[in-house]
C-alpha cells in the first residue's frame, strides 16, 4: 500500500465524517459540533509531516526538528479518541447518530496518528536497533497521552507552543512535578499511553504482515 492510496483514502473518509458532522444539524436541529472538524484538520498535521517531510534516510540534522514539530501536534491525533466525552450531551432520541459520528472522528483519529507513528518508527529502526525503537515508541505514547490530557482538561492546545510558550511549558511542569499526587492525571495518562501503544501495536502487525514496502 503505497503513499497516495493511503492519503486518497484517508481524505475520502475524513469528507465523509465531514458530511455526517454537518448533516448532524438538519437531523438533529441542534448546534453541530463543528469543533471536531477543526480537531480532524490538527489530526492531519503530524500525518503530513511524517509522510511528506521525513524519510528514513533524512538526515539526522534535518530529522529532529521535523520530529519535534511532529510531536507537538501528534497529540490532536489520538485526542479525537477522547471527544466521544462529549455524547453525554446528545438528544437521547440521536444518541445512536452521535455514537457513530464520535467513532467515526475518533477512528480517523487514530488512524492518522498510528500510520503517521509507525513512519516515525521505521526512521527510528533504521538508525537504532530493535530495542531502543520501541523504548522511544512507547515514550512517544507517554508524552502523546500526557498532551492529550493536556488538551482535554486543561484546555491547553499545539499552537500555544508557538503562542505562550512559557506559560504552557510552566503549567506543564507544574502538573508532572505533581503528577503522582492526585489519582487523575496519573490515572489518565498511564491508561491512554497502553491504550495507544496497544492501538499502535495492532495496527502495526497489520501494516507490517500486509506490506512489506509500506513506505
Amino acid at each position: 500500500m503505497k503513499t497516495r492510496k493511503i492519503t486518497q483514502i484517508l481524505i475520502v473518509v475524513s469528507v465523509v465524517a465531514i458530511v455526517f458532522d454537518l448533516a448532524r444539524l438538519d437531523l438533529v436541529g441542534r448546534e453541530t459540533p463543528l469543533y471536531l472538524i477543526l480537531n480532524l484538520f490538527l489530526a492531519w498535521i503530524p500525518y503530513i509531516i511524517s509522510f511528506y517531510f521525513i524519510k528514513k534516510e533524512t538526515a539526522v540534522k534535518f530529522f529532529i526538528p521535523l520530529f519535534i514539530l511532529w510531536l507537538l501536534f501528534f497529540p490532536n491525533a489520538p485526542y479525537l479518541v477522547t471527544d466521544v466525552m462529549h455524547i453525554v450531551s446528545s438528544p437521547e432520541t440521536f444518541i445512536w447518530y452521535d455514537s457513530l459520528l464520535f467513532f467515526l472522528f475518533g477512528w480517523i483519529g487514530l488512524l492518522l496518528g498510528t500510520i503517521s507513528l509507525f513512519q516515525i518508527h521505521q526512521y527510528l529502526k533504521n538508525h537504532f536497533n530493535y530495542l531502543i525503537s520501541e523504548i522511544i515508541i512507547f515514550a512517544i505514547c507517554f508524552v502523546s497521552s500526557f498532551g492529550v490530557y493536556l488538551g482535554r482538561f486543561e484546555r491547553w492546545n499545539s499552537w500555544d507552543f508557538f503562542f505562550h510558550p512559557l506559560n504552557l511549558i510552566k503549567d506543564s511542569l507544574n502538573i508532572s512535578a505533581g503528577l503522582t499526587d492526585g489519582v487523575a492525571p496519573l490515572t489518565f495518562v498511564s491508561i491512554f499511553c497502553v491504550f495507544l501503544y496497544t492501538v499502535y501495536k495492532t495496527i502495526y502487525i497489520l501494516i507490517a504482515n500486509e506490506d512489506k514496502n509500506f513506505i
